[in-house]
């Protein structure tokens, strides 16, 4: 089994057309996501299943 996906588009194919405020605004809610999963599975090598819900 791979995470891999099928359809890889390139950057350039999904940002055409997008305003540069717009893309620094999506960046940066991605790395708050990262930073709260990481805050709540500190080992992801140990994450199995759903977990508990955030608050």
């Amino acid at each position: 089994m791979t995470w891999s996906w099928e359809y890889l588009p390139s950057e350039q194919h999904v940002t055409t057309g997008a305003p540069t405020d717009f893309l620094a605004a999506v960046e940066q809610r991605a790395a708050e996501l990262v930073r709260a999963a990481e805050a709540l599975y500190l080992d992801g090598t140990s994450y199995q299943g759903s977990g508990e819900p955030m608050r």
